[in-house]
């Protein structure tokens, strides 16, 4: 068999990237290929889309959910002890 196409040849090659990062003051930040506008909105719709049908999936079939209290981006009481200790150094110096 002849590997004619560039996925027979290389595989599922990464031909595009968004990743989406947000800091614990709130701030986000985007990156990647969204210089091309429709395409990129494209590319947020779908994971969008991906992102409420395996919530959707979860929440049917018994799947955990996680309290939002619970995750880092509120903060657990190991890192809310974490944080004050680094607040303690710094004011320290």
């Amino acid at each position: 068999m002849r590997r004619t196409t560039y996925d027979d040849l290389h595989g599922d090659t990464v031909v595009a990237r968004i990743t989406l990062t947000m800091a614990r003051s709130g701030m986000m930040k985007v990156e990647g290929s969204i210089t091309d506008y429709e395409f990129a909105l494209h590319m947020l719709d779908t994971a969008r889309d991906v992102v409420t049908n395996y919530h959707g999936r979860a929440v049917k079939s018994g799947g955990l959910i996680v309290p939002a209290n619970d995750t880092s981006l509120v903060g657990t009481d190991a890192e809310k002890k974490l944080l004050a200790a680094r607040h303690e150094l710094a004011d320290a110096m």
